[in-house]
This record gives structure tokens, C-alpha cells and sequence, in this order.
């Protein structure tokens, strides 16, 4: 039978179930796997994990959103929110789609679809059969690496490079594409990296380099938006300018009047000219707007650019013609009136939508500019460290940071950035992490601590031994979950998309009925032909005001509204260390009315430590009551677990090296013993929240049959020292054989549950306790409690001005713990907390969290533990600390990255500020068109006998949508709200 070990790595267990299943592993020996249940059973997976030498146990199950497969695209040609719905709606009807999103803002397109049903490249065809040009985006994986291979020229040469490939220890597969020059690799980072498969590559006699295929946030792709629109209007003034003088400054001029009374072939001089810049506008340098607007029509839908082809399209035209209608009918001869054309609103419109959309595009570009900054925080180089067999630096080496591996010792000088996470091995310094999350101190970092890539060093020289690199990093981890937070909607975001399908239909129709009306009133004589300006018809009168209706109106800002506010929201929030899942989650933040706290490792440290203890049996010391306890209690997860270990240890005088780093670091962390009847020795705090493990067991005596009770304690029969040879020859139905004896471990349930009697003498100890805000731990021996601890968690120094702040904000705050009745009042009348839910299980606070929410109220669950996963995805915000486990994590809409409860407040007020934002961005994209569109249909005209130039109204309609991503900028100078009062231990 194969040694058990204690715990399984991603691409260890990845290797186990194959290519088609997908695992993650958490710190809290838990593991989330993925895998489709019509090719793989759960029996098996368990199997497979347990036949490698792992124990495994389910924990729990649940059936996928999706089943499909994840793919993204780069969709290029959006506008408007009528662009991406169009796109979205392409999507989501072909064959195979389970679901589809698009983001303007990103121009991203995530499909969920049946690789079964349909192909990437049926995708892609569907993305340009709706007007767009589409790219598969290649996305990050840390066990995938793409290579570019110089030097191949026939398919032998692709095949040596694919074998060499193939024959490194750690890949899993590899595949050569002799087109393309590239490798796809799959390999195990334990094993092996970058740097080996390179060296494979350039023994098998080629040149290889890793392609970058991190294109998050669409960085280069922004800078050559950016340089488009920067070429096409430096051409579009070009041209520009000449008709812009010609029409309105030479005029003006003294002695220009020989120009404009000369003619050429019959036509006016100063026309022809003007004609001749425009043309190359209109069809050359617009023509992206001409190409929309005809791919809009043709898939039945109507855009910003119908609009603007509309509008200079009739004003080319209508020039167009009145010149030839001069020319044709001889009256440059008769000289009986010269023609009037609108060249200059022709190429002025153009030349301001331009300008407006590279404004718009700089704009939308420093939206992101809170990411692009954390992108650039991984330094280029790292400092690589060989050591001998006797562990010496027998060599450094400066190297690429993309080609450092898993496991590889680097050196961090003072000053330079830390290249990838890991933990310091050697060496001790201050670490500067406010980048990450927002923590203005610098945090003291020594052996055996954990370090972030991108943070920088800042005292003195450290070695860092990396556990993650690349896309596997933290920092690559928030990168990811803020561009997806990005790709969500906000609900409120259904209603401009809703106005955007209908904008431009209702938009052409008012034009019309603007130039019907107009045209009719003058042809009818309802008003003087005095307001016709000279060289006007009724005709071109009423074709002005509904060109101008035309071009005034602006979908996009409707479109941008959202997406900008969400995109510079949450890319300030992850610089500041609140990281938001999506824009879904960030409306719903700004109704919170109610938040429900868990206590231990929220409101408290989450550093619980024995401070009291009491034996109530005659034959056992405290010694062996404390060697029981913790023969079981290694097998849990609690923190109340950790601090039992920890002070069984301490009196049992185990050597500090047997213990795992958390332990050791908590032998450091002594708390003045209070006074009591019986004085601890030296009370030790847990480990913050990971398994309680001890990396030497020797000191441990064997626990058998161990089952946890959550909410409740934990049992087993455990082996009496000296007696392991008769224990193991012991069957189930002799377990009440002095060889082993029963212990338990918990509160009162779990004795009740157990048949454990409770004495008096013991329920008056565990009163005076809890009153003092200590929970106990009773400790069982065979029918009766032999002992109890009294464990205490310090609240933490901002829970007080949090709790009240929150009080002051209107909201009502809950406290809902698995801990006993006494303890938890105790806590929350500390707190000004009223209401107050004890002993509760894990099932039993969602069940709290619905019962809120069934009052009419948005709910938000502040936890931190495996335990607070439930309430947490029941919650309508569910709030983790960033120093909870992987499952609360990833059960929660917001993560705090920090371990502060300060950042409730402040991820509150920053929703609340974002989404205020979208609803000013929203009153200024409606109140624009609805009071811009009649001024540009003549309303005031009666009164005032002012009438907006068509490229005036175009102007006008360029800048409303660069107003609203200036406004949603305003929130990158978002300030946190004022600090709390903080409770001061004073020694």
C-alpha cells in the first residue's frame, strides 16, 4: 500500500485526471475540479487521487454554470452599445453557444459554447458576418507556454523540434505548427520551464523565444486605436483646412474677390476647389463610416455610422448637384445666381467625428490605466542563484523573468522589485506592497514568510524560493479577475443597450419628419421667406435642420455610459486592494442596507490563543489531556484547532523545529497571561486560518476513525502512547479496549451528541469564561469532559469605528457565529452590534442570509472561512477578506486584500461613488440628445433665427461621447473615506 500523504498539487492531480478536466488546489488541502460527468465519474476521481498515494474525501458537489468550452475574441469596428448587441446577438444564435458576453469597452467578446457543435473558426465567421472584424485571443495558462521556432523549413525539422520537446521531463504534450513557426507546450511547473524547454529547442538545433500572448486589457491594442485615429485625422485636417478657408475666413478677406468670381471648365473656381479637397474626405478618409453604416443595413440593425453617413452623404450630394445643376443650365453664363454647396459640412463633420474618436479613444485608453500600471510593476530581469550540494551560491545569473520556474532561488536586492511569489529563504527586509493592496506600511518580512511578485524590496538583500510565476502569480491573478469583472454587465446596463437598438431608427425618423415639416411650413408660407438665408430654398432650408437632427444625436455616449464607470471603478478599487468581480456585483453594492459579520477572523484577528485552562478529571494531567486533544484536532482545519496545537506543543515542549513555519512564527507571538484559578505557562496564538498541521508527528500520539462535525467539534479514538502494536491488532467491534480511548473535542453539542455529561462544576467555569468573551473548548475523555480551554480571539483595533460608521451610513449590522450564545453577546455589546444569531452551522447562516433578504433587503456577508462559503454566495454581496481561504474567495463578489475591515467602508462608498457616476453619465448621454436633438430641428429658430451648421451639430455630437468618458475618469481621483478610530493596546 502506497505512504499517505498529506497533500496533492494542481498539475499532480491535473496529470491524474487528464486533458479534459480541470483542478485547482486551495491552501486548505481542499481541491476544485472541474470535469465533464458523462466521461468521468466522482468514484474515479476520488479513486485515482487516493491510488497515487493522497487521501481524498468529497466535500462537496455541485453541477457547472457552462459545460462548454471558454473561448475570447478581439472584436474590432464597436461603437455603440447597438454594435456590441448586434455581436452579442450573432453569437449567441449559433449553433453550439451556451452563452455569450461582449464588452464594448474592452472590445472582448467570451462565448460559451459545445466544441462538439461548434469550431472557433464558425466564431469568428459569425463575428464578421455581423459587420466586424474579430481575433481569437490567446489566453494565459501557467502550464502552457507558446513558443516562436527559427529556423524550420521542412516538416523533418518540425518534427526534431516537437520530439525534443516531447522527450523533456515535465511535458505533457507539444505540438509543432511549421506554418506558423510556433509550439504549443503543456508541461508540469514542478517540473520543468521556459528556460529547459528553450534549451531543448536550441539543442535540437533551432532559436526559440517565448511569444507573449498576455494581452490583458487590450494594451497594444489601445495604442493602435489610438494611432489610427491619430493618422486618419491628421490626413482628414489635411484636406480639411483648405475648405474650411475657402468657405468661411477667404471670404472675409479683402482682396480674395477675384478668387471666388473666377471660373474653371464653367464652374466657380472657389466650388471646384472646395469639391476637390472634400471628395478625398468623404470617400477616401470616411469611408469606414460608409462601410459600417452599409454592413449595419445589411444585417438589419442601424448605428452611429448610419447616422453620419446620412448626414454627409446628403450634404456631398446636395453640393454635388447644385454645382452640375448651375453648370448644366448654363447659369455661370446668365449669371443669374451663383450655386450654394455644403462641401465644408461635408468634410467638417468627418474631421470632428474623427477628432472626437480619437479624443474618445485617448480617453477610453487611461480608463485602464490602474491595471496597465500593475502589468508594469513584474520587472524585466531577475537574479538567478545556483548552489551547490552543501546549499552555497556557487553562481548568479541575470535572466528574463518570464524564464524564471517554479521552485527556482532568486536573489531580490534593496530597491528592485520582486520578480515572482514566493517565500524568503534567507535574509530579512521591509517590503513595500501598497501597490497591491493599498497598505501604506511597509510590511517586515523574514525566513519563512511569504512574498508577492511586483512588490519591491526595500531595506535589506533577501532569497526568495518562487512557489508561483507567470500567469499563476498574484498579480497575474488580479489582472484576470478585474479584466473579467470588466466583461460583466451591470443590469442597469440592459436599459442603454435597450435605447441604443432603437436610437437610430427613431433618430431618422425624426430627421425626416424635421425636414417634411420645415419644407412643408415653407412651401405653404407659414413662415416669411425673410428667415430664408441668402441663396436658400425651402428645400435647403428644411435639408439643413434635418441633417443636423441627424448628426446631432449621439448613441454612443448612451453605450459608454456603463462600461467606462465600471472599467475605471474597479481598476481603482484593484489598486487600492479591493478587488470587484463585476459590474453586477457593484450595482448591487450601492442598495447594501444590511451587512451580517462572521466573528472569528472577521470582527477578530483570527489569531485565537489558549489563555485559561481547567482539568476536571482526577487521573489525567494536563499533559495527557492536552496530548488526546491534539492527536485529533490535527485532523482539522478551525482556528480554535491551531491554538490548541499550538498550546499543547508549548507544555509539551516540543522542539520548534517540528512545527510547520505558521506554528513557529506563532511561538514568537506570547500574550500576558490574565490572572485565573489556574495560570497558563506561556499562551501561544494559532496560525490565521490554514490546517493546523505539524510538519514532525512524532510527538503526536495516532488518532483513528477521525470525523468532524462542523459547527460542532471534532472525535476519534486515539492510541494510548506505547500501545501502537496493540491498537493496530485491535478490530472496530473491540474499540473500547484500553489500547485506544475515545476522545472528543467541541462545545456542548458535541458532547450532547457524544453522551458526554456536563457537570455543574464545568458549566459554571465555561460561564465565568464566556463572559470574559473566551470560547471554551471542552475536552472528552471517554464518557466525561476531562478538561476544558478557554480560547480568546482579540477583536481587531477598526471593528468598533466599522461597526459604528456603518451604524451612521444607515445600515443595520448582524453577527453570525458558530460560537456559543454568551461569547457572542459578549462580542457584539463591545461592538454596538444588536442583533446577535449563536451557534450557528454553515447551513444555518445562508438560511439567516435568506431570512434577511426576505424582508425586502440587500444583504451583504463579510466571512473569511471555509465555513462562511455558503453565506457568502447566498449573500447579494458576498465581502471576503483577503486573508480567507481559496473557497471563500472565490464564493465572494468583492475580495479585501487586505486583512482591514476599514475596506468594507471603503469598498461601500467607492460602488456608491461608481455607481453615481453611471447614473450622472446616464443624465448627461440622455440629456444631451433629448435637448440637443430640437434645438437641432429648429425649435429656437422661430425666436432666435439661429440655425446649427450641420458640422456645428456634429461637433457637438463627437464631444458628448468624450464628456462621458471624461466623466467616468473623474473617479480615478476617487479618496477613501476618512479613517475610523482605532481601539489602542496599551502594554
Amino acid at each position: 500500500m502506497p505512504e499517505k500523504r498529506t497533500g496533492v498539487g494542481k498539475y499532480e492531480l491535473q496529470s491524474l485526471l487528464g486533458r479534459d478536466s480541470r483542478a485547482s488546489v486551495g491552501v486548505t488541502a481542499t481541491a476544485t475540479v472541474a470535469y465533464a460527468s458523462d466521461q468521468l465519474q466522482m468514484e474515479d476521481i476520488l479513486e485515482s487521487i487516493r491510488d497515487a498515494g493522497f487521501e481524498a474525501g468529497l466535500l462537496s458537489s455541485k453541477s457547472a454554470e457552462h459545460s462548454g468550452k471558454i473561448s475570447k475574441f478581439r472584436v474590432t469596428g464597436m461603437h455603440c452599445s447597438s454594435c456590441s448587441t448586434a455581436v452579442q446577438k450573432a453569437l449567441s444564435v449559433t449553433l453550439g453557444v451556451e452563452r455569450a458576453s461582449v464588452s464594448l469597452t474592452l472590445e472582448q467578446a467570451e462565448v460559451v459554447y459545445d466544441p462538439g457543435l461548434v469550431k472557433e473558426a464558425v466564431l469568428l465567421e459569425a463575428i464578421q458576418d455581423a459587420g466586424f472584424e474579430g481575433e481569437l485571443m490567446q489566453e494565459a495558462d501557467s502550464n502552457c507556454l507558446t513558443l516562436q521556432i527559427e529556423g524550420m523549413t521542412c516538416s523533418s525539422c518540425s518534427s526534431a523540434v516537437e520530439s525534443a520537446l516531447r522527450s523533456q521531463k515535465g511535458v505533457l504534450s507539444a505540438a509543432v505548427n511549421l506554418l506558423a513557426g510556433r509550439a504549443e507546450v503543456y508541461f508540469d511547473p514542478d517540473q520543468t520551464g521556459p528556460r529547459l524547454l528553450i534549451e531543448a529547442v536550441q539543442d535540437a538545433g533551432f532559436d526559440g523565444r517565448i511569444v507573449d500572448t498576455d494581452r490583458a486589457l487590450g494594451a497594444d491594442d489601445r495604442r493602435a486605436e489610438l494611432q489610427y485615429w491619430s493618422h486618419l485625422l491628421r490626413y482628414s485636417c489635411a484636406f480639411t483646412l483648405p475648405v474650411f478657408m475657402l468657405a468661411m475666413v477667404l471670404p472675409m478677406m479683402p482682396g480674395c474677390a477675384a478668387l471666388f468670381q473666377a471660373h474653371l471648365l464653367g464652374f466657380p473656381l472657389d466650388e471646384l476647389l472646395k469639391w476637390g479637397f472634400a471628395t478625398p474626405v468623404q470617400f477616401w478618409i470616411g469611408w469606414r463610416f460608409h462601410a459600417g453604416a452599409w454592413k449595419a443595413l445589411k444585417n438589419g440593425r442601424a448605428n452611429m455610422d448610419v447616422l453620419v453617413s446620412l448626414g454627409t452623404n446628403a450634404s456631398y450630394t446636395y453640393s454635388m448637384i447644385s454645382i452640375l445643376h448651375h453648370h448644366i443650365m448654363r447659369h455661370h453664363i446668365t449669371g443669374e445666381y451663383r450655386p450654394t454647396d455644403f462641401f465644408e459640412t461635408s468634410a467638417m463633420l468627418i474631421t470632428f467625428i474623427l477628432l472626437g474618436k480619437y479624443l474618445e479613444a485617448a480617453a477610453k485608453s487611461r480608463t485602464s490605466a490602474a491595471i496597465t500600471r500593475l502589468l508594469q510593476l513584474t520587472p524585466p530581469t531577475a537574479v538567478l542563484l545556483t548552489l551547490d550540494q552543501k546549499g552555497n551560491v556557487v553562481s548568479e545569473q541575470e535572466l528574463a523573468t518570464s524564464l524564471v520556474h517554479r521552485g527556482d532561488l532568486l536573489k531580490v536586492l534593496p530597491g528592485s522589485r520582486i520578480p515572482a511569489d514566493g517565500l524568503v529563504t534567507a535574509g530579512q527586509s521591509h517590503v513595500d506592497e501598497s501597490m497591491l493592496t493599498g497598505e501604506a506600511l511597509a510590511v517586515s518580512k523574514r525566513q519563512g514568510d511569504t512574498v508577492i511578485g511586483g512588490t519591491v524590496n526595500l531595506a535589506g538583500m533577501i532569497q526568495v524560493k518562487t512557489t508561483r510565476v507567470g500567469s499563476d502569480t498574484a498579480l497575474s491573478q488580479i489582472v484576470r479577475l478585474v479584466g473579467d469583472a470588466q466583461m460583466a454587465k451591470a443590469p442597469i446596463q440592459a436599459f442603454a443597450d435597450y435605447v441604443s437598438s432603437i436610437f437610430v431608427p427613431i433618430v431618422v425618423s425624426l430627421a425626416f419628419i424635421t425636414w417634411l415639416t420645415w419644407y412643408v411650413a415653407g412651401k405653404t408660407g407659414s413662415y416669411p421667406d425673410s428667415w430664408l438665408p441668402e441663396g436658400h430654398t425651402h428645400f435647403l432650408f428644411a435639408l439643413l435642420f434635418g441633417i443636423s437632427v441627424l448628426v446631432v444625436a449621439c448613441p454612443c455616449a448612451l453605450g459608454l455610459a456603463t462600461p467606462t464607470a465600471v472599467m475605471v471603478g474597479t481598476g481603482v478599487a484593484a489598486s487600492i486592494g479591493i478587488l470587484i468581480k463585476g459590474g453586477d456585483a457593484l450595482e448591487r453594492a450601492h442598495k447594501i442596507k444590511t451587512i451580517v459579520f462572521d466573528k472569528t477572523g472577521t470582527l477578530t484577528k483570527g489569531k485565537p490563543a489558549v489563555t485559561h485552562h481547567k482539568l476536571f478529571h482526577d487521573k489525567l494531567s494536563l499533559g495527557e489531556v492536552l496530548s488526546l486533544a491534539a492527536a485529533v484536532e490535527t485532523c482539522s482545519e478551525h482556528p480554535l484547532a491551531g491554538a490548541v496545537l499550538q498550546f499543547a506543543a508549548a507544555h509539551l515542549a516540543v522542539p520548534v523545529a517540528s512545527l510547520d513555519a505558521d506554528l513557529t512564527a506563532g511561538l514568537n507571538q506570547l500574550e500576558e497571561p490574565s490572572e485565573t484559578s489556574q495560570m497558563l505557562p506561556s499562551p501561544i496564538k494559532a496560525p490565521r486560518q490554514s490546517s493546523p498541521t505539524v510538519t514532525a508527528t512524532d510527538w503526536l500520539q495516532l488518532a483513528t476513525d477521525v470525523e468532524v462535525e462542523e459547527g460542532k467539534g471534532i472525535k476519534g479514538f486515539v492510541v494510548r502512547p506505547g500501545q501502537q502494536a496493540q491498537a493496530q491488532a485491535v478490530s472496530p467491534s473491540k474499540r473500547k479496549q484500553r489500547a485506544l480511548v475515545k476522545v472528543v473535542v467541541g462545545n456542548k453539542k458535541m458532547m450532547a451528541q457524544e453522551a458526554i455529561v456536563v457537570s455543574q462544576a464545568v458549566d459554571d467555569y465555561m460561564r465565568e469564561m464566556e463572559n470574559e468573551c473566551c470560547t471554551c473548548v471542552m475536552v472528552g475523555v471517554g464518557d466525561s469532559v476531562a478538561g476544558v480551554l478557554s480560547i480568546k480571539d482579540p477583536l481587531k483595533p477598526e471593528a468598533r469605528g466599522v461597526v459604528a460608521a456603518l451604524h451612521q451610513a444607515g445600515m443595520a449590522c448582524h453577527l453570525v457565529t458558530g460560537d456559543n450564545w454568551r461569547t457572542a453577546r459578549s462580542i457584539a455589546e463591545q461592538l454596538g452590534i444588536i442583533n446577535v444569531s449563536a451557534e450557528c452551522l454553515p447551513a444555518n447562516k445562508a438560511e439567516k442570509i435568506k431570512d434577511l433578504q426576505g424582508r425586502k433587503k440587500v444583504v451583504a456577508m463579510v466571512g473569511d472561512g471555509i465555513n462562511d462559503s455558503p453565506a457568502l454566495a447566498q449573500a447579494d454581496v458576498g465581502i471576503a477578506v483577503g486573508s480567507g481561504t481559496d473557497i471563500a474567495i472565490e464564493a465572494a463578489d468583492y475580495v479585501l486584500m487586505r486583512d482591514d475591515l476599514e475596506d468594507v467602508l471603503t469598498a461601500i462608498d467607492l460602488s456608491k461613488k461608481t455607481f453615481g457616476r453611471i447614473k450622472l453619465n446616464y443624465i448627461w448621454a440622455m440629456g444631451y440628445n433629448i435637448v440637443m436633438i430640437p434645438v437641432a430641428a429648429g425649435v429656437l429658430y422661430p425666436a432666435t433665427k439661429m440655425q446649427i451648421p450641420p458640422w456645428v451639430a456634429g461637433a457637438a455630437m463627437a464631444f458628448s461621447s468624450v464628456s462621458v468618458v471624461a466623466s467616468s475618469l473623474m473617479l480615478r481621483t476617487y479618496k477613501r473615506p476618512p479613517p475610523v478610530l482605532r481601539d489602542i493596546a496599551l502594554q
